[in-house]
């Protein structure tokens, strides 16, 4: 694959419910307030593994995130979810990051401090690897996350991902170590 060649992943679908009324769906624009506020209510929780949560957001910012996510859906490169809880709120978010080479799909996940430890992620990561593995074209699914995210490594480990590998990463949070794991599985 050239630098300039464009991994491109089409059926993706747009929402995905799980048990205990948990979907995990495409982001609509009307999310976006309630998306602002559950992020920084989160912050702290979020700051050290995720370079995207080091500042209070504002909703004209995550509007500009949002316009760019809906690009990627449109055009096959990058798929975000927002994770919702039985009564419609907005309790996390995911996605497929097409950035790993043809055939992988890596999936990226975040929650909110209060459903951390209830398994939400374990299942919501559990069914996009069963998505991943019915869409053309895809043959792997990875995970990638900092060698000090015990919690975030725990996923994959539970659902007979492989470590395939380390290697360093340049600090983007302030919990990173330079090291990141790389989880992969064939689908």
């Amino acid at each position: 694959m050239s630098v300039d060649e464009v991994v491109r992943i089409f059926g993706v679908p747009e929402r995905v419910e799980l048990a205990e009324g948990i979907v995990v769906r495409r982001y609509v624009e009307e999310d976006i307030a309630p998306l602002v506020d559950v992020v920084n209510a989160n912050l702290e929780h979020l700051k050290p593994w995720m370079p995207w949560a080091q500042e209070p957001q504002t909703v004209e910012q995550q509007l500009d995130w949002f316009r760019e996510a809906d690009r990627g859906w449109a055009d096959g490169t990058n798929y975000v979810y927002g994770i919702f809880d039985a009564d419609g709120r907005i309790i996390g978010g995911s996605g497929f990051h097409i950035r790993n080479g043809p055939g992988v799909l890596e999936i990226g996940y975040w929650l909110a401090a209060d459903a951390v430890g209830k398994g939400i992620i374990t299942r919501v990561t559990e069914a996009l690897t069963a998505v991943a593995g019915g869409l053309d074209d895809v043959t792997r699914v990875e995970i990638h996350c900092d060698v000090g995210n015990v919690r975030s490594s725990a996923v994959p480990r539970r659902l007979g991902y492989t470590l395939v590998r380390t290697e360093p990463r340049e600090i983007v949070a302030p919990g990173e170590t330079g090291t990141h794991e790389i989880w992969s599985i064939t689908v």
